[in-house]
């Protein structure tokens, strides 16, 4: 009996010890992937345009493709860290404003980021994440005056394009579907890119637009580890 008990004892803790090193180890090594998903733009332009001052809110949804790459490692029994670059192909077309007078319309086509993962296995199959990142994009505004008769220095279209850096924390979990074959699923927020804008309106009157662009993805992605 006592025999037995040492036995059962140390089959126990052999495979506790298994099983941990295999959920620190099967989630380790480089991996690669497509993403896809709904990317939404939420934002607010503010307009100092002559007397003239209001704040609007506007919305944007669109669909979103694009890779990622990375490379990550098992630390201890479950915990693991990584590093991992991506890029988005959009088509987030926002028309802000749409007036007799004059439109506003913002755009954003391409993304580019990199992240820190910091994950849990709560099983050799499953891991949770949390990613810290940075987000590079392009956004273009383009003002444009319909008709009527224009002062003297004023221009049909203003447009302005500006890159900027945004931080874009995220949250998923990721699941093998095969030895090597992955599926995740993740939310994304990508923090206030900004554009400002000196344009004017048909009597001359000289406006500011000033836009903060929040954005809200979730992407369901299909990986490899190698």
């Amino acid at each position: 009996m006592k025999k037995f008990v040492i036995a059962a004892v140390a089959a126990a803790a052999l495979t506790t010890t298994l099983s941990a090193e295999t959920c620190a180890t099967s989630f380790s090594g480089f991996y690669a992937g497509l993403q896809a998903g709904m990317n939404t733009a939420i934002g607010k332009v503010k307009d100092d345009e002559g007397n003239t001052r209001y704040k609007q809110i506007f919305g944007s949804q669109s669909f979103i493709g694009g890779l990622f790459a990375g490379y990550g490692m098992g630390v201890g029994s479950c915990a693991y860290v990584g590093g991992e670059v991506y890029g988005n192909f959009a088509d987030n077309n926002i028309k802000v404003m749409d007036k007799d007078t004059h439109t506003l319309a913002i755009k954003n086509n391409t993304n580019f980021g990199a992240k820190v993962r910091l994950g849990y296995t709560v099983s050799p199959q499953a891991m949770i994440f949390l990613g810290l990142g940075a987000e590079y994009s392009k956004w273009t505004a383009k003002y444009d005056i319909i008709g009527g008769v224009r002062a003297a220095g004023v221009d049909a279209q203003y447009k302005k394009t500006v890159a900027s850096f945004v931080f874009a924390p995220s949250v998923g979990m990721e699941m093998f579907m095969t030895k090597n074959i992955f599926v995740r699923g993740e939310y994304t927020y990508a923090i206030g890119s900004k554009v400002k804008m000196e344009v004017k309106d048909r009597a001359g009157d000289e406006g500011t637009f000033k836009s903060n662009v929040n954005q809200h993805r979730f992407t369901l992605g299909l990986g490899y580890k190698f």
